[in-house]
């Protein structure tokens, strides 16, 4: 049995390749913060406010879940034209609207006319970010680096929602189940997602790769 392992993960090569590296790694971290704790305060709205069961609440993530999924399977084809950079500034604003969008709610909206149209437009943009932040991080990174360049980076989007969910919860902890603190929530994390579009002009396009 090894005890040590024979390189660091990442490598000191993958380490010194820089600001594509770090950069990227860190649009993806401020990316986690937005995202996670989507989930968290979606589901205290609807189990709070609409009194959905744990059943009710999955099939309200639906909507999330499936635009989530086919934006993702789109985002190759869209980064083919528009270059990783452009693409995740793009969908980092569209999330930004999505998530204004979802501050207008009430503690007395439905789910139709609160939740089901920002549903859309947050989740679009958080399918079409992930792609091509990826393709950054790990663009030029030699195939025996892939793996911990790979690792790092979903360990970082970990990170970043944990870090994320324990601020926002605090910023609302004196104001929680109201309509003041569903708005604080959603309006910090599209300060945030708008933050991310502004550091994607900060990154280089990726290895072999023209931005359009």
């Amino acid at each position: 049995m090894r005890r040590r392992p024979t390189a660091p993960v990442p490598s000191a090569g993958t380490a010194r390749r820089g600001c594509p590296r770090w950069a990227g790694n860190v649009v993806m971290l401020l990316a986690g913060a937005c995202f996670i704790p989507m989930w968290y305060f979606l589901s205290l709205y609807m189990q709070g406010e609409l009194h959905y069961g744990a059943l009710a609440t999955g099939a309200g993530f639906l909507p999330h879940t499936l635009v989530g999924i086919a934006a993702a399977r789109l985002a190759p084809a869209v980064m083919q034209h528009t270059g990783p950079r452009t693409l995740i500034m793009g969908s980092a604003l569209l999330s930004a609207a999505g998530f204004v969008w979802q501050s207008r709610i009430e503690t007395g909206s439905g789910y139709l006319e609160g939740l089901l149209g920002p549903a859309v437009v947050m989740s679009a943009g958080m399918g079409l970010l992930i792609t091509p932040i990826t393709t950054t991080v790990t663009s030029g990174i030699p195939e025996q680096d892939a793996g911990a360049a790979s690792g790092l980076m979903n360990a970082t989007r970990q990170i970043g929602g944990a870090l994320g969910l324990a601020a926002l919860v605090t910023l609302t902890a004196t104001t929680a189940g109201t309509a003041a603190s569903y708005r604080a929530v959603f309006l910090t994390i599209a300060a945030v997602c708008t933050g991310v579009a502004a550091l994607a002009l900060t990154l280089p396009a990726p290895h072999g790769q023209d931005e359009r």
